[in-house]
C-alpha cells in the first residue's frame, strides 16, 4: 500500500528519506571531486591568465573564462522538457557524465597536439570547452530534480555547504598546486597538466554521483511534447511573480562578471604580479569560500536563504571597490589578494543562496521546468564577461570596476524584494 501524500511532507522536513545518508554521502562527494577540478581550470584566475597567452582580445578573455558558466546554464529549459514527466533524472545524468569526459579529454590532448600553434589551441579549446559546457548544462536539470528528490529542504544548506567547504579545501590546494606548475613547466604544458589533474578529479566526482539511490518522483507533470512543457514555462514565468524577482536579481548580480576575469589582468599589467600569482590569488579565493561557507549554510538552514543572497551580494561589492581604489593608489599585488577574498566569500554565498531559494520556492511537482527556466533566462548574462572585456577596451578597467560597483548595487535593490518563502502561507 503507497505511503499517503502526508507522509512524504514529513519525511521532506525530517529527513527521514530513503537512501539519505548514502545520497548525502555521495552527494556530498560529487561536489568536493567537482569542485576541486573546476578550480583547476578556474574562471577567474587560471583560465584568464592562459586566454591571454593565447589571444590579446579581452573580449575573448572575458567570453572563454566563463564559458562553463554559461553553457551550464542555458541548456536547462530544454533538458527540462525532456524530463519534467520522468519520474527518475540519474540515468540521463550519467550518460552525459560519459560524454562531458570524452569532451573534456579531447580538449587536454589538442594543448600537447598543437603545443607551437596557438590558434590551433585557441579554436579547438573554445569549441571544445563551450560543448562540454553545453553537455553540463543539459545534466544540470537531472542533478537539480535528483537533489530536490534526495536532499530535503532542512537539510539543503548543510548539503551544499559540506559540498562547498570539502571542494573549496581542495581547490585551495589546487591554487598551491597551480602555482607550482605554471612556475615549472613551459606554457602551454603547464595548463595542459592542470587541465589533466582537472579531468581526473572530475571523473570522481561524477563516479559519486552516479551511485547516489535516486528516489522515484511520485507526483511528476503529465507525459507532454517538449514544445508544450515549454509553453508550461513561459505560463509559470508570467504568473509567478516572485520568480520573475530572483531572475533579475541574479541577472543584475551577474555584471559583475564583466570584471572577474580582469582582476588578475590588472594584477599582472598594473600591479607587476607574477603571472604565478594566479595561483596564490586562488587560493585566497577558495579560503574566502571556505571561511564564509559554513556561515552560509547555517544561515541557510536555519535562518533563510534570502538573506544569504544579501549578505554574498553585499560581499560581491567590495571587490570591485578595492580593483577600482587600485587604480589611483598602487596596492602591493599580494595584499590585492584581499579582491579574490571577497570573491570567494560572494561566490559561496551566492551559489547557496540562490539554489537553495530557486528549490525552496519550486513545488515538486514540476520542479525541472522552474530550475530549466530559471538558469536558461540567466545564462545570457553569463556573458557580461565578454561584454567587460570589450568595455574595458573601450572605458578602461578603472571605469569597469566602478560599473559594476554600480550595478551589484541595483542588484541588492532587487534582491531586498525578494519574498521569504518560510513566512509565506498556501
Amino acid at each position: 500500500m503507497p505511503k499517503p501524500i502526508e507522509a512524504y511532507i514529513f519525511d521532506a522536513m525530517s529527513g527521514n528519506r530513503p537512501h539519505f545518508k548514502r545520497n548525502f554521502t555521495f552527494g556530498v562527494l560529487n561536489g568536493t571531486f567537482f569542485m576541486a577540478a573546476l578550480a583547476f581550470v578556474a574562471g577567474s584566475t587560471v583560465l584568464p591568465v592562459f586566454i591571454s597567452r593565447l589571444t590579446t582580445s579581452r573580449t575573448l578573455i572575458g567570453i572563454i573564462s566563463h564559458v562553463e558558466w554559461f553553457g551550464w546554464m542555458f541548456p536547462q529549459l530544454f533538458a527540462a522538457a525532456f524530463l519534467a514527466h520522468r519520474k527518475k533524472a540519474l540515468g540521463f545524468y550519467n550518460s552525459l557524465s560519459i560524454i562531458r569526459l570524452t569532451l573534456f579529454a579531447m580538449v587536454i590532448a589538442s594543448i600537447f597536439v598543437f603545443d607551437d600553434n596557438y590558434a590551433a589551441i585557441l579554436l579547438i579549446f573554445g569549441v571544445g570547452f563551450t560543448i562540454f559546457s553545453l553537455s553540463s548544462g543539459f545534466a544540470g536539470v537531472a542533478f537539480m530534480e535528483v537533489v530536490g528528490k534526495a536532499i530535503p529542504v532542512n537539510r539543503r544548506g548543510s548539503f551544499f555547504g559540506l559540498r562547498m567547504f570539502s571542494g573549496g579545501l581542495l581547490a585551495a590546494l589546487a591554487g598551491l598546486v597551480v602555482k607550482k606548475i605554471m612556475a615549472t613547466y613551459w606554457f602551454p604544458y603547464d595548463f595542459g597538466y592542470t587541465c589533466m589533474i582537472a579531468w581526473s578529479l572530475m571523473f570522481l566526482g561524477l563516479l559519486s554521483f552516479a551511485l547516489l539511490k535516486e528516489p522515484e518522483n511520485i507526483d511528476p507533470l503529465e507525459k507532454a511534447s517538449p514544445n508544450r512543457h515549454l509553453k508550461t514555462a513561459t505560463k509559470i514565468f508570467k504568473e509567478n511573480e516572485n520568480l520573475r524577482k530572483l531572475i533579475f536579481s541574479k541577472g543584475w548580480l551577474n555584471t559583475a562578471l564583466m570584471a572577474v576575469p580582469f582582476y588578475v589582468i590588472f594584477a599582472i599589467e598594473f600591479l607587476g604580479a607574477a603571472e604565478w600569482m594566479a595561483g596564490i590569488y586562488l587560493t585566497v579565493q577558495m579560503i574566502g569560500y571556505l571561511g564564509s561557507n559554513l556561515l552560509w549554510g547555517w544561515l541557510s538552514n536555519r535562518v533563510s536563504n534570502r538573506l544569504v543572497i544579501l549578505l554574498s551580494g553585499f560581499f560581491r561589492l567590495l571587490s570591485p571597490l578595492i580593483a577600482f581604489g587600485g587604480c589611483f593608489i598602487k596596492i602591493d599585488p599580494y595584499a590585492f589578494a584581499t579582491v579574490f577574498l571577497f570573491l570567494g566569500m560572494a561566490e559561496a554565498g551566492i551559489d547557496m543562496g540562490y539554489m537553495n531559494y530557486l528549490l525552496e520556492i519550486s513545488p515538486d511537482r514540476g520542479r525541472p521546468l522552474y530550475v530549466g527556466l530559471v538558469h536558461t533566462l540567466i545564462a545570457p548574462t553569463i556573458l557580461f564577461s565578454g561584454l567587460g572585456g570589450w568595455l574595458s577596451e573601450v572605458i578602461t578597467l578603472k571605469w569597469l570596476f566602478a560599473t559594476v560597483f554600480v550595478t551589484v548595487g541595483i542588484a541588492l535593490v532587487i534582491s531586498s524584494k525578494l519574498k521569504e518563502p518560510r513566512y509565506l502561507t498556501a
